[in-house]
């Protein structure tokens, strides 16, 4: 992350954007950039020897090196046109390159974002708002390719004023400072709208997170939903965040919209005093008039885009920082990189005076002590909160303890051991997680590249034969999160992916409790049969499945009470 600024400062936005686009791109468009303003100031300032070879008033009124009389008409149009033409062609490039530039950034921001989530320690992972993750990688991150356009675009219009203040320098220094002056208060005058429009891009950015998890909630509590008959209540809950996000947005319209009408107003008034006082009182040229109205008319957009970039730059800026910030904290609590081979679990895995404790200041678990042999069916008890599922993650390596020893055949399992023993471990939950495609994408997901006779011993010791029967077999598409298949089906496939891992530990948490007795009883025969193959750490109630344990520990208020 090194380079990374927060992007809503245009002070670190430089940095921020080099670092994610890199210095050739951020060169180039440069490079482009000011090209392209220097070739349309020296185009306007050509504009006083063409008038002048025209009869317009003599074109070297006080601008001697601007008088021509050897070049013919001819040529001055030639050179002309030649300037227009490279300008029109440098500002496809230039558009093309501020387009790359925006992409590098807004992908690179969602990929670090994404790698950050992924790597980062489950124990901070799992205290996050999910839905607010997602509102920022699919929302926000693209809200920053608007605060890079509006950077850009800002960047580009100050270059270009720049080069039409030379152009009105040598036309005019009094024109160039009266222009200067109006333009400046004119900006000054709109600065409390280009701060609101940060407020309201904050607002904006509050209202997606907030639609997310409305709409979260709604689809997955759709049953519950409909049962209760909150279908119409719902719908509103959603329509009034949607209302409040479409109220942001007029704002900022409204906003956007009088500080042009108030620029073009102030543009026109301010023209026609600084043309009144050209030819009444300071005797111009009308050669040089006529070029300072054409650079007039040219920078008055220039100033509104300036306006306007700025405005919309604020307006997406909080996006920029959001983006940052995620990056910032998930690197803050990044995992150790895996820096050796996976343990191999060959006499039992422990845990030795374990504490684990939860943010809001309840330990969840309390000078813990167990060891599980390497081969045996364990099973860990407990009511809801006892801690059961908190043992599970650190036998599995997802966190560490606060306090205390996790174990693998006498060995600490920390820093990078505990990254690479994860490899060695798959894990079935209660709620099976499957994935849109086919039952062999499902499989495959676990181990690609495996071949066929593996996958059918997988199958087979989970029990899974069914799948043979489905639609197509092995390449049967499941559809979204396999919801054509039964609670048990589902199971015994993520069961089968587990298997197909080949692993040292198998956790199953809960892992029968949203199934009939039938499926229970068929996953309980599969587990069984497993014995001695890999340890098995069983997590629940009763049942079946607790049933095969050679091994019993329960838990009430993150103790072990019998074992």
């Amino acid at each position: 992350m090194s380079g990374i600024a927060q992007g809503g400062h245009p002070a670190g936005a430089l940095r921020t954007l080099a670092a994610l686009a890199g210095a050739k791109r951020m060169a180039t468009l440069a490079g482009l950039t000011v090209f392209a303003a220097l070739t349309e100031g020296v185009g306007l300032v050509l504009l006083v020897p063409l008038l002048g070879s025209l009869g317009a008033g003599q074109a070297g009124v006080g601008l001697p090196f601007l008088a021509l009389p050897d070049w013919p008409l001819g040529v001055l149009l030639a050179l002309f046109v030649l300037l227009v033409a490279a300008r029109s062609i440098t500002e496809i490039f230039r558009t093309l390159a501020a387009h790359r530039l925006q992409i590098a950034v807004v992908d690179g921001l969602r990929q670090r974002a994404v790698d950050g989530l992924l790597h980062a320690e489950w124990h901070a992972l799992s205290a996050m708002s999910q839905s607010a993750n997602r509102a920022l990688i699919i929302t926000s991150v693209d809200r920053v390719g608007e605060a890079v356009h509006h950077f850009t675009t800002l960047v580009r219009v100050a270059v270009s004023l720049a080069a039409l203040g030379l152009a009105a320098l040598v036309l005019s220094p009094a024109f160039a400072l009266a222009a200067s002056v109006a333009a400046t208060a004119a900006l000054l005058m709109l600065r409390g709208l280009r701060r609101r429009a940060r407020s309201l891009g904050e607002a904006m950015s509050r209202r997606y997170e907030a639609i997310y998890m409305r709409l979260e909630e709604m689809l997955t509590g759709l049953r519950l939903v409909k049962s209760f008959g909150q279908e119409s209540a719902e719908a509103q809950r959603l329509q009034s965040e949607f209302t409040r996000l479409r109220k942001a947005e007029r704002l900022y319209l409204r906003d956007t919209a009088v500080a042009r009408a108030a620029l073009q107003a102030g543009a026109a008034i301010a023209l026609a005093l600084v043309v009144w006082l050209a030819v009444t009182a300071w005797a111009v040229a009308p050669a040089i008039l006529l070029a300072f109205v054409a650079l007039a008319v040219r920078t008055v957009p220039l100033v509104e885009a300036l306006q306007g970039a700025a405005q919309g730059w604020n307006h997406a800026a909080p996006a920029f920082d959001e983006a940052l910030g995620l990056i910032a904290r998930a690197g803050s609590v990044a995992e150790a990189p895996v820096s050796q081979p996976a343990p191999r679990l060959k006499t039992s895995i422990a845990l030795r005076n374990v504490s684990f404790d939860h943010e809001r200041g309840k330990p969840a678990l309390d000078s813990v002590s167990l060891s599980i042999p390497a081969g045996a069916i364990a099973a860990l008890t407990g009511p809801s909160g006892a801690g059961k599922s908190t043992v599970a993650d650190l036998l599995g390596g997802l966190t560490s303890p606060d306090r205390g020893e996790v174990l693998i055949d006498g060995a600490p399992l920390d820093g990078g051991a505990r990254n690479a023993w994860r490899a060695r471990v798959a894990y079935v939950q209660q709620e099976p997680v499957l994935f849109s495609g086919t039952v062999r994408d499902n499989l495959l997901w676990a181990c690609p590249g495996v071949d066929d006779a593996r996958i059918a011993r997988a199958i087979a010791r989970a029990s899974a034969d069914f799948v043979y029967d489905l639609p197509g077999g092995l390449d049967c598409n499941l559809g979204e999160a396999g919801r054509a298949l039964s609670g048990g089906e589902r199971q015994r496939i993520a069961l089968a992916r587990a298997l197909l891992h080949e692993p040292d530990l198998l956790v199953l948490d809960e892992a029968t409790s949203a199934v009939d007795r039938d499926a229970e009883s068929a996953i309980a025969d599969a587990v069984g049969s497993l014995a001695g193959s890999c340890t098995i750490l069983v997590i629940g109630h009763r049942g079946a499945m607790v049933d095969l344990a050679q091994h019993r520990f329960a838990l009430e208020q993150g103790r072990i009470v019998s074992a």
